[in-house]
C-alpha cells in the first residue's frame, strides 16, 4: 500500500504526561508513532522533564526523546523551532490542552507543518486558526463538528476511521464473551480525581462478592494507601500497576469501570462492555458518541452538570460512586445484556485508522487518495 518515501521523513510530537495531566495524550501519540516507525518515519518526542519517567518506563516505546529545556514559553518556542529545522521535520504534532491559540501563534515553523490532536478545545476556544495544517480527533462522530469554519486550511482527520491504537491491541488474540470473567476498575494513568480507592470502599461496603481487577498507571500517586486498602478488603482483588500489556487484560473483561478518557477506544477495540465515568468536560462528546454505539453506559449527564468545573466535590463524588456500584451490580447479573454490549463493540470498532492518517501526512508516499473527514 505504501510507496517508498521520496525523502527521509521525520515527525516531532510535543506532548507531556504526569500525575495531573494523565497519560492519555502521551499514549495516543505513542500509538501513532508506532505506526509511523513501522513505515520508516523517524519519530521524536519533545517532552518536559517531568514526562521522561513515563516515556522511559514503557516497554513498547518507539522514537527518540528530546527533553524540553526551555524554562519560559519564549525559550520553548525557540527550542522547538530550532529542533524542527535541525531534524528537517515534516510535521510538528501537538497534543495537550496547554497548546492553545496563543501558544501556536508564537510558533514559526517554516517548512514544517503543524498538526494538533483535539478533544474539543479548539471548538470551545472558537478562534479561527489558519496555521493548523491538520486536526486529529478520532472520536466517533467528530467528522460532524465545525472544524472547517475554525481551521479552513486544515486537513480534518476526524471520526472513528482515523482512530489509531498501540500495536499491542492489534496483536492480542480475541477472546469470546463466554470466556471473560474479569471485573476491571481503571481510572486512567494517574486517576487525578482519586476515584479508585473510594470506589473500592463502596464495593467493599456493598453485598458484591465478585473478584475485582484494579489497574493503575505510572502516574498514580497513592500506591501505598491503595495497597493497604486491598490488604484490608474481604474481596478477592488483583492489582496491576503500570501494566505494560493492558490489551490482554481488557480481552478478559466481562465488565469494566473506566475513566472516560482515551482508554475508552482501547476498551471498544477489545469489545469490553464498560461503564465510562465522565470526570472532565472534554470527555463528554466522545463518551456520548460511544454510548450511542450500545457497548457502554456513561455516568449521568446530571453528574457532569453538577461538577461545574473538572474537579469533583465530595458530595458529587459520593453520589457518582454509589451510582457506579449500583450499575455494576445490575449489569454483572445480566449476561444477555453484557453479551449484546460485547457484540455491539465488535461491530463498532475501527481497524484501519493509521492508513488514513498516514495518507494525510504523506500523500506522496501512498498509492491511494487521501481520505477526508466525510469518510466515516
Amino acid at each position: 500500500m505504501f510507496a517508498n518515501a521520496l525523502k527521509p521523513q521525520c515527525i516531532i510530537f510535543r506532548v507531556d504526561a504526569g500525575s495531573e495531566l494523565g497519560l492519555g495524550h502521551l499514549m495516543r501519540c505513542l500509538a501513532l508513532a508506532q505506526g509511523l516507525e513501522a513505515q520508516g518515519v523517524r519519530v521524536l518526542f519533545a517532552v518536559s522533564q517531568n514526562s521522561l519517567l513515563h516515556c522511559q518506563s514503557r516497554s513498547d516505546w518507539v522514537g527518540e526523546i528530546h527533553p524540553v529545556a526551555g524554562i519560559s514559553l519564549y525559550d520553548e518556542h525557540h527550542e522547538l523551532q530550532q529542533l524542527c529545522v535541525k531534524e528537517k521535520a515534516d510535521w510538528l504534532i501537538l497534543d495537550g490542552y496547554q497548546f492553545d491559540f496563543s501558544y501556536r501563534k508564537s510558533l514559526y515553523l517554516g517548512a514544517c507543518k503543524l498538526a494538533m490532536f483535539d478533544d474539543g478545545q479548539l471548538l470551545e476556544a472558537d478562534i479561527e486558526d489558519s496555521q493548523l495544517a491538520m486536526i486529529i480527533n478520532w472520536a466517533s462522530g467528530a467528522q460532524e463538528l465545525a472544524y472547517k469554519a475554525l481551521s479552513p486550511n486544515a486537513q480534518r482527520c476526524t471520526g472513528g476511521t482515523f482512530r489509531v491504537l498501540r500495536q499491542e491491541f492489534y496483536q492480542v488474540a480475541p477472546l469470546t464473551f463466554d470466556k471473560r470473567n474479569r471485573l476491571i476498575i481503571m481510572f486512567g494513568g494517574s486517576d487525578p480525581n482519586q476515584l479508585t480507592q473510594p470506589l473500592l470502599k463502596h464495593f467493599n461496603d456493598s453485598f458484591i462478592r465478585l473478584p475485582i481487577t484494579i489497574i493503575t498507571g505510572s502516574g498514580y500517586q497513592y500506591l501505598d494507601s491503595l495497597n493497604d486498602a486491598i490488604k484490608q478488603s474481604h474481596l478477592s482483588i488483583e492489582h496491576f500497576h503500570d501494566c505494560q500489556q493492558v490489551a490482554s487484560l481488557f480481552q478478559e473483561a466481562r465488565l469494566v469501570v473506566s475513566a472516560a478518557g482515551a482508554s475508552q477506544f482501547e476498551l471498544l477495540h477489545c469489545a469490553a462492555p464498560s461503564i465510562l465515568v465522565v470526570t472532565a468536560k472534554n470527555q463528554q462528546f466522545a463518551s456520548a458518541q460511544a454510548s450511542k454505539k450500545g457497548w457502554c453506559l456513561v455516568s449521568d449527564q446530571s453528574t457532569l452538570q453538577a461538577m461545574g468545573g473538572d474537579e469533583l466535590d465530595t458530595n458529587v463524588k459520593e453520589q457518582l460512586l454509589s451510582q457506579i456500584v449500583q450499575k455494576t451490580m445490575a449489569l454483572w447479573h445480566q449476561p444477555e445484556q453484557l453479551k449484546k454490549m460485547h457484540s455491539n463493540a465488535l461491530s463498532a470498532r475501527q481497524q484501519n485508522g493509521f492508513t488514513h492518517i498516514y495518507a494525510g501526512l504523506y500523500p506522496e508516499s501512498v498509492n491511494q487518495p487521501t481520505r477526508t473527514a466525510s469518510d466515516e
